[in-house]
């Protein structure tokens, strides 16, 4: 048996089984088992099978936060900017496409919840909606959307677009997710940009 290092070894470990198993399928004795230890060992680190799973949404957030962030600080035109936001979101869904329709679903529905967790899940949630609308943000102080566009309710929209892609979207499909990914953004510029004249 080996010991449990980290907790960062633990939400690795745990993503890899509900990736491969999905979270209805995941007993707690398999993520022992991928991590060499008794199951006993787990419960001295998390208090469940939900309150680990919730370890694992918040590192998915923290990634996609880090990545958009990437985006928003990068020197890209904003129409640029926000192909590559909703591109390294839905790439992001087709690694992990069994876990992702957790990652924005409400966590208050866990009975063992505590108030820092939803805290928690909250401020990410919040840190990468604030990402989206500074993209949309920027492209209407730069003249290149609507003025008055609402950049909260457009980067909510984007969010909720991008993430009901997990709930459809196949890899062995007709589309790949490059495809689908091309046509929101389409979709989307398309709806708020400024006409161009001519």
């Amino acid at each position: 048996m080996t010991k449990i290092r980290s907790k960062q070894q633990l939400v690795d470990a745990a993503a890899k089984v509900f990736e491969e198993k999905g979270y209805a399928a995941t007993r707690i004795e398999d993520i022992a088992a991928a991590l060499g230890v008794m199951q006993g060992s787990l419960y001295y680190h998390v208090g469940s099978k939900a309150a680990l799973h919730r370890l694992v949404v918040q590192h998915h957030l923290r990634q996609l936060t880090s990545g958009l962030e990437a985006i928003v600080e990068s020197r890209a035109e904003p129409a640029e900017k926000l192909r590559l936001a909703i591109l390294g979101h839905l790439v992001h869904v087709e690694q992990h496409l069994l876990e992702a329709p957790d990652w924005f679903s409400n966590p208050t529905r866990s009975t063992d919840i505590t108030d820092e967790e939803t805290a928690e899940h909250r401020e990410l949630v919040l840190r990468y909606r604030a990402g989206w609308a500074a993209v949309v943000e920027e492209a209407i102080t730069r003249g290149e959307i609507v003025a008055g566009t609402d950049a909260t309710a457009v980067a909510i929209s984007l969010i909720s677009m991008c993430d009901y892609v997990s709930y459809w979207f196949r890899r062995d499909g007709d589309k790949r997710i490059e495809e689908v990914a091309a046509l929101q953004h389409e979709l989307v510029w398309s709806g708020i940009a400024v006409p161009r004249a001519g």
